[in-house]
């Protein structure tokens, strides 16, 4: 009886600390970063009331996380707004997800696998960073699993039709979903399209033979569909010069995950004969979402290839449940306790107790440009009260947005692809390029800030330049106080201020 409750009640206790770890890690109530701030100021201003959510939108386009913002929105309405409750909602996802992974774990395996999958999926430093910000990751890692959990019911012979309905249903409206927290998640149409292909191959082909101007038809409506949304100008940077982020894949996945990568693909393997369909969209979405993340994508950021990697650990899981059963004796939950008491141990890629900030930067550096705007801009609150009258410059739209409420636009932004200048997609104010521009600008106002990044940003390094050389440095703040080894410095700068 007890070894019959002993797995759920492990579960339970993965999942609860999973929660308590994700939760510590957003309770600092930190600076966010620029990207996580300006959709939640975009949330904000909707639980105010000062944007109508019909317009949504118009201000984010179907591209740029619409249902992300309307999530933080709600959380703003019963939390108020801070940074925690922007955080909240992927707390929560990310809790949602341990217990996905235990699922699909299971299916794929068994108990041992799902717990392996579970505690991985719980503990992994990459996922607690992700489920501790104000962004759509964590909620796309939990639908990846739920799609891939529905696609195994799928897999079941002699399933009720009305079943398969509804499983169908579940999986395109968990696509779209994904869709709409982010456009990466445009590609799990993938994985359904090629369980479709495999797993119904025999009534296709056979379709496809007696009605081949339907089957014309469809694929004409699939590529129409592709066109009119516009998910592939997104996904494919055509515009820009050829990329190639090879060096970034081979340092993430055969130098710092090779562990994790070479038990999965083997877990992948073994699960192909049950799963066939499910195994083969899986693999085949893996390939397209790493082949343009290496090839097309002109930022080689670990976030826009994170779906991967709870289907990574899911796999790893099933490996060793795998081994246990056909190496030793069928001792799965030996050996998957034994793996992850290892893992716990040596503490690589691994958080072994809550901490108030889990780093997104542990894998590649500089990857996320944590800087303590929340620091900065409130310098600015308290030293110029009137700070709403004044003249400030900018490189980007993001914190000022979120942290300036009675100044969420810049007067002038200076930013390296402003040349010529332009107006801001965003509030139409100008965007310029070059220091001949920044010193026209600056000449027609008596006094004024201009905020620094001292990183190689946006801002263009002669501005920046010119900043340190002739004017008066307000402040300087290096880093966030809970991460003071991880440095992004942010200057102010004035002119025409001396007493």
């Amino acid at each position: 009886m007890k070894s019959k409750y002993l797995p759920y009640l492990m579960l339970t206790g993965i999942i609860v600390l999973g929660f308590l770890f994700r939760l510590r890690g957003i309770s600092a109530d930190h600076s966010f970063w620029a990207d996580e701030s300006y959709i939640a100021s975009i949330s904000r201003d909707i639980a105010q009331g000062k944007t109508a959510i019909t317009d949504l939108f118009s201000i984010v386009g179907a591209s740029y996380q619409p249902l992300q913002v309307i999530v933080m929105s709600v959380s703003f309405f019963i939390f108020g707004v801070s940074e925690w409750a922007a955080r909240i909602p992927s707390v929560i996802f990310g809790t949602v997800g341990i217990f996905l992974a235990y699922l699909v774990g299971k299916n794929f395996s068994n108990k041992a696998g799902g717990l392996l999958s579970a505690f991985l999926y719980s503990f992994a430093e990459l996922n607690l960073a992700y489920a501790t910000q104000a962004r759509s990751y964590a909620a796309l890692t939990a639908i990846i699993l739920a799609i891939v959990y529905c696609l195994q019911l799928l897999s079941q012979k002699n399933l009720q039709r009305k079943k398969q309905i509804l499983l169908h249903v579940g999986v395109v409206v968990l696509s779209f979903v994904a869709w709409l927290f982010h456009i990466v998640a445009s590609l799990f149409f993938v994985i359904y399209g090629g369980f479709i292909i495999i797993h119904y191959r025999k009534s296709l082909f056979s379709f496809a033979k007696k009605h081949l101007i339907w089957t014309a038809l469809g694929i004409l409506g699939i590529l129409l569909f592709v066109y009119v949304s516009q998910a592939y100008q997104h996904l494919l940077n055509l515009n820009s010069s050829k990329v190639n982020n090879v060096t970034y894949l081979r340092e993430l996945f055969a130098r710092q995950y090779l562990f994790l990568v070479l038990p999965a693909l083997f877990g992948l393997l073994l699960s192909y004969k049950k799963y066939i369909g499910a195994v083969f969209g899986i693999g085949l979405w893996g390939m397209a979402l790493l082949f343009l993340w290496t090839f097309f994508k002109p930022s080689h950021n670990i976030r826009y290839i994170l779906p991967l990697f709870p289907v990574l650990y899911v796999f790893f899981g099933v490996f060793w449940a795998r081994a246990g059963e056909k190496m030793f004796n069928k001792q799965s939950g030996l050996i998957c306790g034994i793996i992850a008491l290892i893992l716990l141990t040596g503490g690589y890629k691994i958080s072994r107790k809550p901490a108030v900030y889990y780093s997104p930067n542990a894998d590649l550096y500089a990857d996320v440009q944590n800087a303590n705007y929340k620091d900065a801009f409130a310098f600015i609150e308290k030293k110029y009260p009137n700070y709403q009258d004044m003249i400030i410059f900018n490189d980007i739209i993001d914190a000022q947005r979120w942290y300036l409420t009675e100044k969420p636009n810049a007067d002038a932004y200076f930013a390296k692809h402003a040349n010529p200048p332009r107006p801001h997609v965003v509030n139409n104010v100008m965007e310029y390029g070059t220091l001949k521009d920044f010193l026209k600008e600056q000449s027609k106002h008596e006094k004024g800030l201009l905020i620094v990044e001292d990183w190689e940003s946006i801002l263009p390094e002669d501005i920046k330049q010119y900043a340190k050389k002739n004017m008066k440095l307000e402040y300087r703040v290096e880093s966030l106080e809970v991460s003071p080894t991880d440095k992004w410095p942010i200057e102010i700068y004035s002119w025409g201020m001396e007493e």
